[in-house]
């Protein structure tokens, strides 16, 4: 794992759920660009109950950035492509919502 910080949009509406023992936590789903033009998929999850409200007030394409501990993975693809993915344990969310043109 690796401290840091990331930037994206949403690709979904974040989930609230709750674990085993009834704690609450949000997953949420983001696509980050890259310098390169391509964009990869961040999955997060959140604990911390200040990114867990700001999480909650979000919907899909919504522009953010998150704050924690990520893990870089590899997923293989039906065609034997390698792509890359990250996980975070987002310690803070930082959100820009879309608001309706005025």
């Amino acid at each position: 794992m690796m401290d840091g910080m990331i930037t994206g949009r949403l690709t979904g509406t974040p989930e609230h759920r709750s674990d085993r023992n009834h704690r609450p936590f949000m997953v949420a789903r983001v696509r980050s660009e890259a310098s390169d033009g391509s964009s990869i998929p961040v999955n997060v999850v959140a604990f911390d109950t200040t990114a867990c409200d700001v999480l909650r007030r979000l919907i899909e394409g919504d522009a953010v950035a998150l704050r924690g501990s990520f893990t870089p993975k590899v997923w293989i693809d039906r065609q034997d492509q390698p792509h890359a993915v990250l996980d975070i344990v987002a310690h803070q969310v930082m959100a820009v919502p879309d608001f309706p043109d005025y």
